[in-house]
């Protein structure tokens, strides 16, 4: 924890000698021990020793979720490490292709450390009571706020706001943990009503906070939301400070480029964001790209912090979906409920054309997927939308991507 703490201070020229060293580790270990980095090296005729600097990483092909996801087990993690102690996990899955992962401990607690470091930094207190509003999955008895004796209430992020602002309500936390479309749907109920709801600290993350969102929710609950940007692949990228003037990127753990056209863009412009993970030697990451978007910037933040920053993220916003009462649900909190996890599904696309309907296409492994899971989904995604909700299913071959080449795994077309 101190290295991590030192780490936010270090001057630019000392973050890209850590960047550096830890990169070329790495890159060494991973053509060395990974099969899927050893062929694509050797296919575009380079070795470790050819980068030499942070910006030969360039050399280095693309890696996208679909080759991982085609790729077996084996062919994409380390094979001179013990996969038995890893610790198994999977992408959340609103990109349409979810993902298995595998994560070394060594991996896990540094994450866990990154996260503990944006609370304490934007002042979370020991003995605090928090409130997580999420999906049950991810309701547990062990997590990394435990270090900190921060004591944590789960709320479903599937039930009823009134339910969730009866359970706050009585709780009276001083933090709330939330995706932010849940939270914007218990602001716009509480800003007609005089409750005492009113947290010290709200940290939002997993889907865009707008600004109409954060206004509402900074208004309801009387203080501005602190967001972060992080993902299962990356744990935590990027997260706001009390400062309110753009993220700040873990850079220590994580190495960004952002791109367009293959091209670095300038700082202001938008890009790609391409991520080479820098501590999972487990199952390594190297330039891999899922279709973020985010703006960069060279603008230093006023809280002391010195860690590189983005201006904006403005590509993990999916669509919503609405539920017959005119509740939004957030695909955040859709999946991978119905079907309890993701096993004999290869890629999904949810596409709401009415009011009243939801079409789910799935490709699948038609000798692995029980088809009796679906009559259970419909009937799990009816208690969440509404008893009159259409739900069709359609097993396809095929998912049709939009006008752009993208495929966007939520639709709502009304």
């Amino acid at each position: 924890m101190p290295e991590l703490r030192n780490n936010l201070f270090l001057e630019t020229p000392e973050l890209k000698e850590l960047q550096w060293k830890k990169l070329k580790l790495l890159l060494r270990h991973s053509y060395e021990n990974v099969p899927f980095y050893h062929r694509r090296f050797d296919r575009a005729k380079i070795k470790p020793e050819d980068i030499r600097t942070l910006k030969d990483l360039s050399k280095i092909p693309l890696t996208t979720r679909e080759e991982l996801q085609k790729s077996p087990t084996e062919f994409i993690t380390a094979r001179n490490m013990y996969l038995g102690e890893c610790v198994k996990t999977n992408t959340s899955g609103t990109t349409g292709m979810p993902l298995n992962l595998l994560l070394d401990k060594r991996t896990v607690d540094y994450g866990n450390g990154l996260w503990i470091r944006a609370y304490l930094r934007n002042g979370l207190r020991i003995l605090d009571r928090m409130a997580v509003i999420t999906h049950p999955s991810r309701f547990t008895k062990k997590n990394r706020l435990q270090y900190l004796g921060v004591r944590t209430k789960y709320i479903s992020a599937l039930d009823e706001p009134e339910n969730q602002i009866n359970i706050l309500e009585k709780y009276r936390p001083e933090v709330i943990k939330s995706y932010s479309s849940p939270l914007t749907e218990l602001a716009r109920i509480l800003e007609h009503r005089s409750l005492h709801i009113k947290p010290r600290l709200i940290f939002t993350g997993a889907e865009v906070l707008n600004r109409r969102a954060r206004n509402l929710i900074s208004s309801s609950f009387g203080t501005e939301p602190l967001d972060h940007y992080g993902t299962s692949e990356f744990s935590l990228v990027a997260w706001e400070c009390k400062e309110h003037v753009g993220y700040h990127i873990n850079a220590d753990s994580v190495l960004i480029e952002f791109l367009e056209g293959g091209e670095q863009v300038a700082a202001g412009e938008r890009g790609e964001v391409v991520c080479t993970g820098l501590n999972n030697y487990a199952m390594p990451f190297i330039r891999f790209t899922d279709g973020d978007i985010a703006v960069p910037t060279d603008e230093e933040c006023s809280c002391g912090v010195k860690l590189p920053m983005l201006e904006s993220i403005e590509g993990r916003e999916s669509d919503l979906l609405m539920a017959l009462n005119g509740r939004l649900i957030s695909p955040w909190q859709f999946f991978p409920y119905p079907f309890d996890d993701y096993v004999g599904i290869t890629q999904f696309k949810i596409t709401q054309d009415r009011k009243d309907r939801l079409i789910l296409q799935l490709i699948i492994e038609k000798d692995v997927f029980d088809m009796a899971r679906l009559e259970k989904a419909r009937l799990e995604i009816q208690k969440l939308f509404g008893e009159e909700m259409q739900v069709n299913f359609e097993i396809v071959n095929k998912l049709e991507k939009d006008r752009t080449g993208k495929m966007r795994a939520i639709s709502c077309l009304f």
